[in-house]
């Protein structure tokens, strides 16, 4: 069953009364096939081309996380704060932390790439480069080909555990899968940001207009979504387990 099919199956149905519905809800993007995470489905035509727009555009912001073998920051790429980040489109959660980014400017099949990234924790590994894995939080401005797969492979010659493709020549941690998932993205709103939508959204309770934080009003008056999912529990226990035979290092 690939995804396509198995989405009626899966998603609560339009309201009654709603209009332009799909007869099947669609995917507005795509994940790399060993990629885990987070999928973006319209179920009306309307908002099936008003999130397009909006990928087309650069206006969805994706969250990535990866476990890479090795440590990245032995590469030295550009500095930046949270607050330079959140200046170029980048979806920060404060601001005015004293966070420091790393920045991947480099072309990808002669197209502008730009991928901001940090090291979250390290841990140790029998097998990996450097004796250590590294958890990375990724955030791409662009959307290549393969394109975080690539910068951390290429630019910080750390590729993503799992990663067949471009692991280079030690093969010594494809077991498990890709260890890349996609956790977290921020969108605005494709119905709720129209003069009607807006109207119906001004009218509706405090608590389901905002449901629990996941819908917010930006800087800008437009109306978010904001959604977070747990990383698969894979990582966890990968990193975990890594980490304890490492002690015999």
């Amino acid at each position: 069953m690939t995804i396509r099919s198995a989405l009626p199956y899966v998603l609560k149905p339009p309201r009654h009364g709603t209009i332009s519905i799909l007869r099947r809800p669609a995917s507005v993007h795509r994940l790399d096939k060993p990629t885990s995470g987070l999928l973006i489905v319209a179920k009306t035509k309307p908002a099936m081309i008003d999130l397009t727009r909006q990928f087309v555009e650069r206006r969805v912001k994706k969250t990535y996380t990866a476990i890479v073998n090795g440590i990245p920051d032995k590469v030295v790429t550009p500095k930046c704060t949270s607050k330079d980040a959140k200046k170029m489109g980048f979806d920060v959660h404060n601001a005015e932390d004293e966070i420091s980014w790393n920045l991947i400017d480099s072309p990808l099949d002669e197209k502008s790439a730009i991928t901001l990234w940090r090291s979250m924790k390290y841990g140790r590994s029998l097998v990996a480069n450097d004796g250590t894995i590294t958890m990375v939080e990724l955030k791409p401005k662009t959307g290549r080909f393969h394109q975080l797969r690539r910068h951390m492979a290429w630019i910080c010659e750390t590729p993503i555990v799992g990663d067949s493709e471009y692991d280079g020549i030690r093969p010594n941690l494809r077991e498990r899968g890709l260890f890349l998932c996609a956790n977290k993205v921020c969108l605005e709103h494709p119905y709720f940001n129209t003069q009607d939508g807006r109207q119906e959204w001004n009218n509706k309770d405090f608590g389901e207009k905002f449901a629990k934080g996941m819908v917010q009003i930006s800087e800008a008056n437009i109306v978010q979504v904001k959604v977070a999912i747990d990383l698969p529990k894979k990582f966890s226990t990968f990193f975990a387990n890594e980490d304890e035979r490492g002690k015999l290092l």
